[in-house]
């Protein structure tokens, strides 16, 4: 059976398993290729509505309540709770969207399928698909990868207790990733929406010539570390304002999704990509020429800890979680970047980022678009007004949110939607502080590969589909 030129069987499994001396050994999720497709068929609309209008939703909602806190071995929970890759996940499949041409959104289920599997800023998401693999596999053609993807973060959130009131159901899966192309890189994305900029990075620097949203081919939204690389909080916010208003988002929107979205999880940056070259690995597209597996990660173990995961982990370059409650839904966000002082250093992965000028050590940090919030005036008044009043951030953190999943086209003929209910009271996972990031050896009892990844690779194995080459 083959993933593009990657080719698996009994004897390669050896060959799949990356070794490191004194930690334990990379392997890949068990539904990796479930979640991350060249293409494959799917249901007709008819065949959706029909199937959705089965789904059991309050069983679907009560599994993905247990994921949360299923960390497993082959890419660990941070702080013991998924809240954070699952709103990652969400964010960037709607995220995509733009009002200038209507491309991109959750809709169609193509960040499962390139080019969007291979954008540069959802770099190891395909982690967080197979983590949803047996929840497709459970509720079949009722739940499409499109609901399940956008689900999969609002859900978390919610449960972890922001105040998010709907999700609507409908979003029909596409075979392939054809109508992402608009999004890049490639000849239909320079025909349609240029760079509209000297060069990748400055791709906003006349944003009226271009139906692109983003500051560079490959990101969702702006450079975290400031344009082109420069910490520049004043630029980074001209930027922040460009494309989030080509998604469709006034200011008020805007500083809620950053923030609101900021109380969970962390950034990964574990080791210098100075250092280590890819220390990602590679993503699906380039993975699959090199007959080898998408994004395996190079950050040497942490203790007994696995290469490339866990606090091994190399996502964006940035090191560290925004708040002191990275699984509770809470506006510290905003009361830390108005009421501390920050400075700018370079973190472990080699790139700008801020930490607390007074407490040097404490690893929570922002990022130079986080400071961006501060250097514009109106986004600086909404950041000192959710920073005062919690319910004004959970009023339009919830609206903003319900605009982004549902903003673009790739509906069926028939929505569902379901009101959330209030968050429990108590959210999955006790709000585990900073210094309890997960050693993946010990909490996961994945010191060495043996049998247990073996088994994993045995299933996973069974579950690549067969594409010619």
């Amino acid at each position: 059976m083959t993933f593009g030129r990657l080719a698996l069987g009994l004897s390669g499994l050896a060959a799949a398993v990356i070794a490191q001396p004194g930690g334990g050994d990379w392997f890949p999720c068990p539904d990796l290729y479930l979640g991350t497709l060249q293409g494959e068929e799917v249901p007709t609309d008819e065949e959706y509505v029909a199937a959705l209008q089965e789904l059991d939703v309050e069983e679907l909602r009560h599994d993905m309540t247990s994921l949360l806190t299923d960390s497993q071995p082959c890419w660990p929970a941070d702080f013991d709770n998924y809240v954070g890759l699952f709103s990652r996940l969400s964010w960037h499949a709607a995220g995509t969207f733009r009002n200038t041409d209507g491309a991109g959104g959750a809709g169609g289920g193509r960040q499962r399928l390139d080019p969007e599997a291979s954008l540069e800023d959802n770099m190891n998401l395909d982690k967080a698909r197979a983590l949803l693999g047996p929840l497709k596999r459970k509720y079949g053609a009722g739940l499409s990868w499109g609901d399940l993807i956008a689900l999969a973060g609002t859900h978390a959130m919610w449960h972890q207790g922001a105040p998010l009131t709907e999700f609507c159901f409908g979003r029909l899966d596409e075979p392939d990733g054809n109508r992402s192309l608009p999004l890049g890189p490639g000849p239909l994305q320079e025909e349609v929406a240029p760079c509209a900029g000297p060069e990748q990075g400055a791709c906003q620097d006349r944003p009226n010539d271009t139906a692109l949203a983003a500051v560079q081919v490959g990101l969702i939204y702006v450079n975290p570390e400031g344009p082109m690389g420069v910490p520049d909080p004043n630029g980074s916010a001209r930027d922040i304002r460009v494309v989030f208003e080509k998604m469709g988002a006034d200011a008020r929107s805007t500083v809620a999704l950053i923030g609101g979205g900021h109380a969970f999880g962390k950034v990964h940056g574990a080791c210098s990509d100075k250092e280590y070259e890819h220390p990602a690995g590679l993503p699906p597209n380039e993975a699959r020429e090199a007959n080898v597996y998408p994004y395996v990660g190079k950050c040497p173990p942490v203790g007994n800890g696995t290469t490339g995961t866990g606090r091994s982990t190399w996502t964006s370059g940035f090191e560290g979680p925004w708040t002191s409650t990275p699984t509770q839904w809470s506006n510290e966000f905003f009361v830390y970047l108005v009421d501390k002082e920050w400075e700018l250093w370079t973190g472990p992965g080699g790139h700008y980022q801020w930490r607390l000028k007074d407490q040097p050590d404490d690893p929570r940090m922002r990022l130079t678009s986080d400071m961006a919030l501060l250097a514009d005036p109106e986004f600086r008044h909404w950041a000192e007004v959710f920073a005062r009043n919690a319910t004004a951030l959970d009023e339009a953190f919830d609206a903003a949110w319900h605009t982004l999943v549902n903003a673009g086209g790739g509906w069926s003929s028939s929505k569902r939607c379901v009101q959330l209910g209030s968050p429990p009271e108590n959210p999955a996972a006790p709000s585990h502080m900073l210094d309890t990031d997960m050693d993946p050896a010990v909490d996961s009892g994945s010191q060495s590969f043996g049998v247990a990844g073996l088994a994993a690779l045995a299933s996973l194995v069974a579950q690549v589909p067969s594409f010619a080459s």
